[in-house]
C-alpha cells in the first residue's frame, strides 16, 4: 500500500508539473516562432483529459475480473512463437562495427513457412524497437496480419536499440562513442546491409518496406544517397513520415530547439552519454519497478499512464486499449541516439529536409558550404504510400502535404488521410482499429501489386490477362 500512495503522490506531481510546465513552455513558442522557417500547425498544449476515466476504471476491471490480458513475453522471438508463427534472429556486422539484430517471421498457422514467400521489411519509429510492431493482441498487429496473407515479415532494430545494442569495441553504457551516430549511418549503412540480408535469404529481387516515424526519414535519405537501393524496394508505406518537418507542435520539439547551434548542445549530449533511454529505468530507479507494472493498476493507468501518452502525442481515448496499456508502455519506449534527434530538431526549425548541421565552419569541410544542402529527392523512384493523422503533432497535415509536393509526381501513389480525427502519432502502433484504419489498406494494396505483376507476366506469356479484374487493367 505504501508504494501505491507513493506512486499516486508522484503520479499527482508529475501532472501538475506539466500543467505549471504548459504555462512556462509556451512562453517558448513566441521566441521559437521568430526562428522556425514554418509557422506551426497549432499552438502548443499538454493534450490531457480525464473524461474517459469512470469508463476506462470499469473495462479494466472486467478485464481483470475475466482473467482477459494479453499474451506477451520478455522476450521478442519468443512472443511470437507463443501467438503461433514461426520465427528466428538474423545479426549483421555493418562496416564501422555495429552488429544489428533483426527479426523474421516466416509463417504460422494460416500460411505455413514457404519457399517463395514476398518478403515485406516493417521497420520501426524513433525510441522504439521491433517489437513495436505486435503491440497489438491477435491478429491485430500489422506483422501477423501480412504473414497470414501469405507474406513473409521481418522486422527491423536499428542500432542502439536493446537488441542491436553490441559492437566490435565499444561498451552501449560506458563509451559515449558508441552513440556517435546519426541519420546518415541509418541510412547508407545499416538499411542496405539489411535489405541485402532479407533479398538474398528469401531469394527475392525486391521486398516491401513498411516504415513508422524516424525509418521513414531513413528510407528517403538511403533512397536519396544509395541509389540501387531503388532497384530493391517494390513499393514503400510510410506511417507518419517525420522527412519534412516544419509545422511540428509537439512539447518535446519545442522545448529543445533553443539549445540548438550552442555550446549547450554539446554539454547536454555529454550529460546524456549521447542516447535517450526510453525504458524503465527512472522508475526502477525511484520506486524498484518497471514501467508496465506500475501501469498494471486500474489507477495508474485510467488518468496517469494514458495522459502521459497523451501529453506528448495528443489525446485519443476512444483508440487507447486500456486492457493493454502496460504491454503498450514496456513495448513503445526504448534506446535512442540523439543525434538523429537533434537533426530532426534542426529539419522542424529550418523547415527544409536538410542534412544535418554542424555549424559554418564545420559545414564547409563537411559539405563545401556554410548551409547543410537538402536532400535531392529527383532520382527516387519507388512508389510511395504516405499515411497521416489529423492529430499528429510531429508530423502534422501540413508537413505531410509537403512532402507529398516535394517527391517526383509519378512516385506518389496514395497520399491517405487516416479516417479518424483523433488519430495521433503514436495511434499508428497502438490504436484499437490501427487495423481497420491503417493495416488492412496496406495489406490490400501490396496485394494489389502483387496481382498486377501476376497479371503482366500472364499478358506476356499468353497475351490474355487470365485473372479477371486485374489491378492493372484499365
Amino acid at each position: 500500500m505504501k508504494i501505491k500512495s507513493k506512486l499516486l503522490w508522484c503520479s499527482s506531481l508529475l501532472l501538475i508539473a506539466i500543467l505549471c510546465g504548459q504555462k512556462f513552455l509556451s512562453r517558448f513558442e513566441g521566441f521559437r516562432s521568430s526562428i522556425r522557417k514554418c509557422a506551426p500547425y497549432k499552438p502548443f498544449q499538454f493534450d490531457i483529459t480525464f473524461s474517459h476515466r469512470k469508463e476506462c476504471l470499469k473495462i479494466v476491471e472486467e478485464s481483470q475480473s475475466s482473467d482477459k490480458m494479453h499474451m506477451t513475453s520478455e522476450d521478442t522471438i519468443d512472443e511470437i512463437r507463443l501467438r503461433g508463427y514461426n520465427a528466428s534472429s538474423h545479426t549483421l556486422l555493418t562496416k564501422d562495427g555495429y552488429y544489428l539484430t533483426i527479426y523474421r517471421i516466416s509463417g504460422g498457422m494460416n500460411s505455413p513457412p514457404r519457399k517463395g514467400k514476398k518478403p515485406v521489411l516493417l521497420f520501426h519509429g524513433f525510441l522504439m524497437t521491433g517489437a513495436s510492431w505486435i503491440i497489438q493482441p491477435g491478429s491485430r498487429n500489422l506483422a501477423f496480419t501480412l504473414v497470414d496473407a501469405g507474406y513473409e515479415v521481418w522486422l527491423g532494430n536499428s542500432r542502439g536499440t536493446s537488441p542491436s545494442q553490441k559492437h566490435i569495441s565499444l561498451d552501449a553504457n560506458k563509451d559515449i562513442d558508441y552513440w556517435n551516430f546519426g541519420s546518415v549511418q541509418l541510412s547508407t549503412i545499416d538499411l542496405p546491409l539489411t535489405i541485402d540480408l532479407i533479398l538474398q535469404e528469401t531469394s527475392s529481387d525486391k521486398l516491401y518496406y513498411v516504415c513508422h516515424s524516424m525509418s521513414c526519414g531513413a528510407l528517403l535519405v538511403g533512397l536519396a544517397d544509395v541509389p540501387e537501393l531503388n532497384d530493391k524496394i517494390e513499393a514503400s508505406f510510410l506511417l507518419a513520415p517525420p522527412s519534412h518537418y516544419g509545422s511540428v507542435y509537439n512539447p518535446a520539439f519545442l522545448l529543445f530547439p533553443p539549445i540548438l547551434g550552442t555550446p549547450w548542445q554539446d554539454v547536454w549530449f555529454r550529460l546524456m552519454g549521447g542516447r535517450i533511454n526510453g525504458k524503465s529505468g527512472a522508475f526502477r530507479t525511484a520506486l524498484g519497478l518497471t514501467t508496465e507494472k506500475v501501469c498494471g493498476w486500474s489507477f495508474m493507468r485510467c488518468g496517469i499512464c494514458d495522459n502521459f501518452l497523451f501529453a506528448l502525442f495528443g489525446a485519443d481515448p476512444e483508440q487507447m486499449d486500456y486492457n493493454n496499456l502496460p504491454n503498450i508502455m514496456r513495448k513503445l519506449m526504448d534506446n535512442g541516439a540523439i543525434k538523429p534527434f537533434l537533426h530532426g530538431l534542426q529539419v522542424d526549425e529550418a523547415c527544409a529536409f536538410q542534412r544535418f548541421d554542424y555549424g559554418a565552419s564545420k559545414n564547409l569541410l563537411e559539405y563545401g558550404s556554410p548551409k547543410p544542402p537538402l536532400y535531392n529527392m529527383s532520382g527516387i523512384s519507388v512508389p510511395i504510400y504516405l499515411f497521416y493523422g489529423e492529430n499528429d503533432n510531429l508530423v502534422t497535415p501540413w508537413d505531410a502535404e509537403r512532402l507529398r509536393n516535394a517527391m517526383p509526381p509519378d512516385v506518389m501513389r496514395g497520399f491517405h488521410k487516416v479516417e479518424w480525427p483523433k488519430f495521433n502519432h503514436v495511434d499508428f502502433m497502438i490504436a484499437k482499429d490501427a487495423d481497420i484504419l491503417v493495416y488492412n489498406k496496406i495489406r490490400d494494396i501490396i496485394d494489389e501489386i502483387e496481382a498486377d505483376k501476376i497479371c503482366y507476366l500472364q499478358q506476356n506469356s499468353s497475351s490474355v490477362c487470365k485473372s479477371e479484374g486485374c489491378a492493372g487493367e484499365k
